[in-house]
Parts: C-alpha cells; structure tokens; sequence
C-alpha cells in the first residue's frame, strides 16, 4: 500500500521514472496534487505501471501503490475496458482476438491445455503462450509434464491490477480450486507475471496458496545440473538479459536463473546498465495510450544494449519482444530465453515475431472496425463474476 505518512513528495518517483522524464519541481508539485485530489493527470498516459518507481523511493513508500488505488476507485463506478479483462465471460478481449489467427491449431491446443492429465507437476502457460506466441510452447524440452494454460487458467494478473484486494482473493482461490482438481501441487511458469501473482501476490493474501512455482529457465537449469538436459550447441554470443518488471516484487533470487542458464548454454552475459530490479520497463504497457514515450523508452534500452556489446536481447516476458523492431535496425535480435534453449538442443524456433504480432494487430483492427462500441463496453467484477456495464 501507498504510505503516505512515509512520503516526502520529493517528486523522485516522476522525474527519474523512464517514461515521465518530469522536472523535479513540477514532479514535486505533481505528485502532492495527485496525493490531494485522487487523480493521476498526465500520469495516467505515460505510466506503464512498471514499479520502477517502488524501487527507487527514498521513503519505500511505494508511490505505484497510490495509482493501483487511484484506478481501482475509478474502475469500482465506471469498470474496466473489456480489451484487458482475459476471462471468456468477455467475448471480445487480446485473448479472444488472438485466437482468431491459425485457429484451429489454438483450438485443439486448448483442448488439451483446459482438460489436463492429473499430475502434480505441470507447465503453466499463461495467457500468451496458449494464445499469441504459441510457438514458445512446442519443444522437446516441455514433454516430461502436462501443460495447462488457457483463460480458465489465467493467473488473473488483471483483476489485481484494477479490481481489488478482495476479488484477487477470490480469483486466487478459484486457480488454487482448479489446480487442486487436477493434482496440481507445482507449476512451471514461462510468464514472469504470472511469477508475481503466483509467487507474492496470492501467498501474500490467502494462508492457504502453497502452490510451488518454478520458473521455467530454472527448471532448464536444474535439468542440465542432474545430467538430463545438455547443450551440444553452444550459444557462442555476447547477450544481454532483459529483466522483466514483474519480477520487482519476486526475491531477489529470480535475478540470477536466466544468466546461469545463458552461461551454461555457452553465451557470454553482459550487462545493461539498468538491471535486474531496476531494469526499464520495454515500453509495451503503454505502446497503445503513449507511443512516443515507449519508443522513446525503446531507444533508451537499445542504446543500453549496444553499449554493453551485446550481440543478443534475451527476455523472459513475450510482452518485452516490443524491443525487437527496434533491436533489430541495430542488428541485435530479441529471443525469449527459451527460444535460446532451443537453439542449444539443435532444434530450431520459428521465431515468428513480426508475424504474430502483424497478424494480431490485424485482428484487432478488423474486430474492432466492425464493432466500434467494443472499445466502450465496460465490466466490473463482484464476488468473482464478471458483470457488463
């Protein structure tokens, strides 16, 4: 929560943050006019919600917190945009429309991945890999578990961001009811946002989450360590990891996985100069309401790149591949670190980037343009359900 006995006002949370980039008096004055009012201003455009902020506040006082509280008044009377609310109660979300491309290979997929076979372990997909880069899914390295995934799944990363403390219970208790029908005691994520519900916001606010999370690069790692997974193809790169924002508020030690398991695979890790905790954000939480500040946001971690001499981006989030149109005008290619995995084993990733993401701008655009009122439509969420306003 958002201490604001702790707060000094000092502004430092608008003007060091990447994308507001405020004068220190103006910041100074803002963010007493946000504290006073209740309402985010200019603020609201330009922030991508990142946490950079919570990391470098003098006082801890966790500035983020009083815009999730600020929004969550908002959207507690008008709700929310239909667009982010990922749960098939809404027939027309990022999700639904994502589907719409090689439909049928999605279809079947989720038929598998919504009716699992029991097992204790299993690899949790998360919304994006059931739905968009469905490609980071289909390897060698993820046949020893069931995958599960899908919306009925979905780790309800946006019911914490808008709806409240109360109704992210209740959607932790609905996962943890699912997970236990199927056996599920540990999952293995590919999502570093579904690392931040599963792994701190859930266990944070219900005793009884005791799901085990893996992250998938550990998973790797370990698989190497006990002599059950080798690399007879080293990388033989200089590459840079690209810490996703979601991770800030995981320990500490989630940091470190992605480049031990680079190192194994033979890649030479170097490093931006914003890293780890305070990595910058890659700009796609507001590519759609401030474009020119995510590219400008963009250029800055490009640059970081280049400085640091890496050959290579890799990240972990399939949100981060926003850097990859602009990593490659300098010729330093984005990969999910997974994809770098792959290529480690010999196999070969699609690496369908530009495709996927061409393909689902298109969908949403022919969605869109036939039903205009889908951009207005609006949902609240009351004791777990989703209600249209």
């Amino acid at each position: 929560m958002f201490n604001e006995k702790t707060c000094k006002k000092c502004g430092l949370c608008l003007s060091e943050c990447p994308f507001m980039e405020m004068p220190v008096e103006k910041a100074k004055q803002e963010i007493e006019r946000i504290i006073q009012t209740g309402s985010l201003g200019e603020v609201a455009k330009s922030c991508a919600g990142c946490g950079y902020c919570n990391v470098i506040c003098p006082t801890q006082s966790n500035p983020l917190d009083l815009r999730k509280q600020i929004l969550e008044k908002k959207s507690a009377g008008k709700g929310a945009v239909g667009l982010g609310i990922i749960c098939e109660e809404v027939p027309a979300n990022l999700m639904s429309m994502a589907m719409e491309y090689e439909k049928e290979e999605k279809e079947e997929n989720l038929k598998a991945y919504t009716n699992p076979l029991k097992s204790d372990t299993a690899f949790y997909l998360g919304c994006s890999l059931s739905y968009i880069y469905t490609d980071l899914a289909k390897s060698r390295l993820f046949d020893e578990f069931p995958k599960i995934g899908g919306m009925k799944y979905c780790c309800g990363g946006y019911v914490n961001r808008t709806f409240g403390e109360e109704e992210t219970k209740i959607k932790g208790r609905q996962l943890l009811d699912r997970f236990h029908e199927t056996g599920i005691q540990k999952v293995i994520t590919f999502c570093p946002g579904c690392d931040h519900m599963l792994q701190d916001v859930f266990p944070s606010l219900l005793d009884e989450f005791n799901i085990e999370v893996q992250p998938v690069f550990e998973y790797l790692l370990e698989r190497h360590k006990e002599g059950k997974l080798t690399f007879p193809n080293p990388l033989n790169r200089k590459v840079t990891f690209h810490d996703s924002c979601a991770w800030r508020s995981v320990d500490s030690k989630i940091y470190e996985g992605p480049r031990q398991l680079l190192e194994t695979m033979g890649a030479e890790v170097v490093e931006m100069k914003h890293n780890r905790n305070k990595s910058i954000c890659c700009g796609s939480p507001i590519a759609s309401r401030n474009p020119a500040a995510a590219d400008r946001v963009v250029e800055k971690r490009i640059a970081e790149a280049k400085e640091a001499g890496a050959e290579m981006i890799a990240v972990s989030c399939s949100g981060c591949f926003a850097l990859n149109k602009k990593a490659s005008e300098h010729n330093i290619p984005v990969f999910n670190i997974t994809e770098l995995a792959q290529m480690a084993i010999l196999e070969e990733p699609p690496h369908r980037l530009e495709e996927i993401s061409d393909a689902l701008n298109m969908n949403m655009f022919k969605t869109i343009s036939k039903n205009p009122d889908l951009l207005k439509a609006r949902y609240t969420i009351k004791d777990g359900k989703v209600i249209p306003l």
